[in-house]
């Protein structure tokens, strides 16, 4: 089976490679970026010329700035700025960490929680040089950038794998990665570290293992500080060197090649586990030992009986409906080639990957991630990356890809109206 694979991945790159330079260069990975940047960049526009402050993108609210008055910065910052939201949305705490990081916390719900996701807010202030005016700018640059730089690692890894890196399109507009952008949130920057991380794992530094296992985690690491539920990646991965050599397949009887891998493994597992995820462990204890938190607050913990939090808000309106075309249905697509893969015996990093975040990000999200689809399609974009990881591994299942066009259909189907909607709505 393994040998038909990469007979296949070998044509498929050979049919890419063959065809002419003006076809080549509008099958290239840069030209899938190129298009996708010239797109935002076209929303981001619109969105502008049509009345929009640069600050709206944050939904700040009336309730956080009249919390405190302790950062003269912030205060300044939107003294003559009329909130558009009683409450606001995350993307406020990420432009308050910017503008003042001393003193944003006394603007935030739960402090150790808000600046767990510390990389993108810094980064942003540093492309300002820390200059107030700048940042909700280089906010939006910063994501902006993120996704054109997430696209094109999907579409290189795509490429590599013999597919046509168009195929890419179907992260860089997934809702989530869209409402990521209209919200100065983190998971553009996020998920895109992530797909450099998984790109660096299967194809960097040729030749130089280590130094493409340090690469690998230090993608995921960066990702891990900027949203620690990306986490759940370098796990996977560091679990799949650990028993790399056991086997595609986990069968009774075999303890003595597992043991063989653990021994032959264990070194290079633990570089990439410690390297991704170590900074963030001691970034949490500085946390605790400053605001005297781990950043857990109760309502973000998951729940213990599957859809349990998105039955709370049971009897179901039109928007949860919305959320269940975004994000439910998709997933249990996926969810259900996934098990397929494993019913037969499949047993791939890939598909560990894609399952734990359906597990995690879905059915076992907490209600106050299932409170809209605003929040729960960003936070399941893993489980978006995770189905692109899985083609090489369904496609030796089923040459149909009709579950990749369902769960495409329902990740894209609301986002030409909410991009035309987020432009007329003021």
């Amino acid at each position: 089976m393994a040998v038909t694979e990469r007979t296949k991945r070998v044509e498929r790159q050979a049919m890419l490679a063959s065809h002419s330079a003006p076809a080549r260069w509008r099958h290239s990975p840069w030209m899938v970026a190129g298009c996708v940047l010239a797109i935002y960049a076209v929303w981001i526009v619109a969105y502008l010329l049509g009345g929009h402050d640069i600050r709206d993108l944050a939904v700040i609210g009336t309730k956080q700035l009249q919390q405190s008055d302790a950062s003269a910065v912030i205060h300044s910052a939107t003294l003559h700025y009329t909130p558009r939201d009683p409450k606001g949305y995350d993307g406020q705490y990420a432009y308050f960490i910017a503008l003042d990081p001393q003193n944003a916390r006394f603007y935030t719900d739960f402090p150790a929680y808000r600046y767990t996701r510390i990389l993108y807010p810094m980064l942003a202030r540093a492309l300002a040089f820390g200059q107030p005016a700048l940042i909700p700018y280089t906010l939006l640059l910063v994501n902006w950038l993120a996704i054109g730089g997430g696209t094109l690692a999907v579409a290189l890894w795509l490429r590599r794998k013999g597919y046509s890196p168009w195929l890419a399109l179907i992260y860089a507009f997934a809702f989530g990665t869209l409402i990521g952008l209209q919200g100065d949130l983190t998971e553009p920057l996020a998920f895109a570290l992530v797909a450099c991380g998984v790109y660096a794992f299967d194809f960097g530094f040729a030749g130089n293992e280590r130094r493409r296992i340090i690469t690998a985690a230090g993608c995921f690491a960066l990702a891990a500080l900027t949203r620690e539920t990306t986490a759940v990646f370098p796990v996977l991965y560091g679990m799949a060197l650990l028993l790399g050599g056991a086997g595609g397949t986990a069968r009774r009887g075999e303890w003595a090649r597992w043991q063989a891998a653990l021994r032959a493994n264990w070194r290079r597992a633990a570089i990439l586990l410690g390297v991704a995820l170590v900074p963030l462990a001691l970034y949490k204890l500085a946390l605790y030992a400053w605001l005297g938190s781990a950043g857990v607050p109760q309502q973000v913990r998951f729940e213990a009986i599957p859809f349990a939090g998105l039955f709370a808000y049971w009897p179901w309106n039109g928007l949860r409906i919305v959320e269940i075309d975004v994000v439910v249905l998709p997933a249990l697509i996926c969810l259900g080639m996934g098990l397929w893969a494993l019913r037969r015996g499949v047993c791939e990093v890939a598909l560990g990957v894609l399952v734990a975040n359906i597990l995690l990000f879905v059915l076992l999200l907490p209600a106050s991630s299932y409170v809209d689809a605003f929040a729960s399609a960003r936070i399941a974009l893993g489980i978006v990356l995770g189905a692109i990881y899985c083609l090489p591994l369904f496609d030796r299942l089923t040459p149909r890809r009709l579950w990749l066009v369902a769960a495409s259909g329902f990740w894209l189907l609301f986002v030409p109206l909410q991009a035309l909607g987020s432009i007329v709505s003021r």
